[in-house]
């Protein structure tokens, strides 16, 4: 299988100019033969959406918005599974959550996983905490989704191995030494007591309450990085995977700049 990380710069928003390289990087990966497509952690509305929300009033839509409809088109026109971060409301309980939608190659939604571990401060504070850890089957394929600090408590991973996940999906915004100390820690650790590999999208970009510009994207397998990618360069990021191997085919990314 031949999967794309996205791995760009989208945490300073806004959501339209998100959704303009997403859709831009989306095509890119379905035409270079990704099957799955994965984005980082809030990449439609961008990790930091919500901090000035004082002086603008913060709207989180329930999803699927009409906002994201051109990448549901796009997964169908190129029959593609994309893992779509974003921030997003529970049409019943008025809630609202860091998400992560999994759209089919049909472009309906398939599944979605709500962060466990949201935050408290100003990034994430609008966000509920998600509470039910299953994989989501994108075709015959079981996926965990955990989302960035998610994979801190190497737990949630032992659990959506128990559950039957093959490979654990992780849309991230972790720069390096933020949040309790190099990702990689965590990621590794996850990993090994799992016995999960973790594929980590990360982002790219700067500004003024974090720098992820050497923010990793990673593949982990048996609790080692295996392939590894970081820099100021938006890119989609593709890798060829064997599933029975659990290992990747090659030992770098293909780096495609956007």
């Amino acid at each position: 299988m031949r999967v794309a990380l996205l791995h760009v710069d989208v945490s300073g928003g806004p959501e339209s100019r998100n959704l303009e390289i997403l859709t831009q990087a989306v095509r890119l990966a379905a035409e270079q033969g990704a099957q799955w497509i994965i984005t980082p952690e809030t990449a439609v509305q961008g990790y930091f959406f919500a901090c000035e929300r004082e002086l603008k009033p913060v709207v989180i839509p329930v999803q699927p918005a009409p906002a994201i409809q051109p990448i549901r088109q796009l997964a169908a026109a190129y029959a593609v599974t994309v893992f779509l971060g974003c921030a997003e409301q529970d049409e019943y309980n008025g809630h609202c959550y860091n998400s992560c939608l999994v759209i089919g190659p049909d472009g309906n939604i398939i599944g979605r996983h709500r962060k466990k571990h949201a935050h408290s401060g100003v990034s994430e504070g609008w966000a509920n905490r998600g509470e039910q850890l299953e994989p989501v089957v994108c075709g015959d394929i079981p996926a965990g989704i955990l989302i960035c600090s998610d994979t801190w408590y190497e737990e949630n991973a032992v659990t959506m191995a128990d559950k039957g996940a093959q490979v654990i999906i992780v849309p991230a915004a972790w720069p390096p030494g933020g949040c309790g100390g190099p990702p990689e820690n965590a990621w590794k650790k996850a990993s090994a007591v799992s016995g999960c590999s973790l594929w980590v999208c990360n982002q790219t970009g700067k500004q003024e309450r974090l720098d992820f510009t050497q923010a990793q994207s990673t593949v982990i397998a048996r609790g080692e990085m295996q392939l590894a990618y970081s820099g100021p360069e938006p890119a989609a990021l593709l890798f060829d995977w064997d599933f029975k191997q659990q290992c990747a085919l090659t030992g770098e990314f293909t780096v495609l700049p956007l």
